[in-house]
Formats: structure tokens, sequence, C-alpha cells
């Protein structure tokens, strides 16, 4: 019976865990952001994928916080690597094409 107390416990734990990394993945967000509004040049589009992974996988986050394991781990987690897959491509694309260069 001693078990149990450390089993709700050791969840309160995860849970403020999850909470607080939703809460610094958010702030993270913020700075690419900031560029996806600022910048001109082509990596507007890089900056806004990035922002998006970031923003996604704070959600992701917040659902286990919620209790919400199903929604976190089938939904969340998916699309955050659909994202990142995307950025990985475009990346790739920007970076090889011969008439756009990666500037600032």
């Amino acid at each position: 019976m001693s078990s149990e107390p450390k089993k709700l416990i050791k969840l309160f734990y995860e849970n403020l865990l999850h909470l607080a990394s939703a809460v610094i993945v958010f702030a993270a967000a913020i700075v690419p952001i900031y560029l996806s509004l600022r910048l001109k040049s082509n990596l507007r589009v890089l900056t806004v994928l990035l922002s998006l992974f970031i923003f996604i996988h704070g959600l992701y986050h917040l659902a286990y916080f919620a209790g919400e394991e199903v929604l976190g781990e089938g939904f969340f987690r998916t699309i955050s690597i659909f994202v990142l897959i995307i950025f990985g491509t475009v990346f790739i694309y920007m970076a090889r094409s011969k008439k756009e260069k990666l500037i600032v």
C-alpha cells in the first residue's frame, strides 16, 4: 500500500514537468515568431515552419499536462514530426536552389 502514494507523487511531478516544458517551449517560440515577422527574405518560410513546429510541440506538452496522452501522442506529436520533416525538405530545397541562396 505504500507504493500507491509514491505513484501519485511521481504522476504529480511528471505533470508539473510537462507544464514547465510547455511554458519553456512557448517562451522559446517567441524568437522565431519575431524573426518570422521581421524577415523579408526566403528565411521567412523557414522561421515560420520552425515557429509552427515549436508551437505544436508546446501543445503536445500541454495535452500531456491535461491528461490527454492519446491526443498528445497520436495527434500533436505526429503533426510536429510532419512539420519538422517539411522544414527539413524546404531547407534542403532552398540550400540546393541555384536561383535563391539563403541570405538574411
